[in-house]
């Protein structure tokens, strides 16, 4: 059996070739391992009984309860739900919650609730690395979710309101994927530049 001989001219393009291979492979890793991580649990039920088993959504359930999408939240597929818990509702005065609360303001608790959904499955590996639009549930309604330019270990969903009424929530690494959808944590509530509080009876 006779060994193959390379010229030097082939193995001068193989030494570029592993040059180059391995000067560019090295950063692409190290880039992707900056990205968005969150600890995704994988639990065999539906988006509201996760929501419920976490304990740290009730006031998000009672008012997805008060929209009557309780029934929906459990049954429709493939969606994603950024969800503001306990402490980002607290934020909100009381006066605001009851108000959400009143039959006469589903609408715009509706409207709130749908702005969070999203009628697609997002996985950490979609997150970000820099920049991402997303349509909500709520028609003609987007967000964005950007890397913090503070830290760009921090990622945000922004709602779609200028400057002055723009909010940043920040992403908590608790993320969920469930049998009919996935969960990420959110410490503040995004309320679409459509809805005005104002409007609150």
């Amino acid at each position: 059996m006779t060994k193959q001989r390379y010229s030097p001219i082939s193995l001068i393009f193989i030494a570029i070739f592993l040059f180059t291979h391995f000067s560019f492979a090295s950063p692409l890793a190290s880039s992707r391992n900056r990205r968005f991580n969150p600890s995704t649990q994988r639990i065999e039920a539906n988006i509201v009984d996760v929501l419920a088993a976490d304990g740290n959504f009730t006031i998000l359930l009672q008012l997805i309860d008060n929209a009557g999408l309780l029934i929906s939240l459990r049954e429709i597929n493939n969606i994603t739900i950024f969800a503001p818990n306990n402490d980002a509702f607290k934020d909100l005065s009381k006066n605001t919650l009851e108000a959400l609360s009143k039959p006469e303001n589903r609408p715009i608790l509706t409207a709130i609730l749908s702005y969070h959904l999203v009628p697609y499955r997002i996985t950490w590996r979609d997150l970000p690395g820099n920049k991402l639009t997303l349509k909500t549930l709520l028609e003609g309604s987007t967000m964005v979710l950007m890397k913090s330019k503070e830290d760009p270990k921090v990622l945000l969903a922004i709602n779609d309101a200028p400057r002055m009424s723009e909010i940043n929530a920040e992403f908590s690494r608790i993320a969920y994927e469930t049998n009919n959808g996935n969960i990420y944590t959110i410490d503040s509530v995004l309320i679409p530049w459509k809805v005005r509080w104002s409007q609150l009876q």
